[in-house]
């Protein structure tokens, strides 16, 4: 799977793109259809703690499924991005399944 991954504004660490790379290919455990990944990491600008956002895009045959997440560290907001991914890619393999059996 390609992973690009686009930091808005600021530079992202080796360690960052690492862990990014890591839990996003993780999602073709679940979908061997899934083919290319992207990955938006943002700093809202606000006086909330929680403000760093995390922005998943998933291309898939057909569809581009799009995951957007807000936390207090890069990490947890691509952590809940990719969990979120994973249950909606799950579903949507199910529901292809499903359907081929008909």
């Amino acid at each position: 799977m390609q992973v690009a991954v686009h930091s808005i504004h600021f530079k992202a660490s080796s360690r960052l793109l690492q862990f990014i790379e890591k839990k996003v290919t993780s999602i073709s455990k679940f979908s061997d259809r899934a083919n290319r990944a992207s990955v938006f990491l943002r700093l809202d600008n606000n006086h909330i703690k929680a403000n760093k956002i995390a922005e998943v895009c998933i291309q898939l045959p057909g569809k581009e499924v799009v995951v957007r997440k807000e936390a207090s560290t890069f990490e947890k907001s691509v952590t809940l991005a990719i969990d979120s991914m994973r249950r909606i890619v799950k579903r949507s393999k199910a529901k292809n399944l499903s359907k081929k059996k008909r």
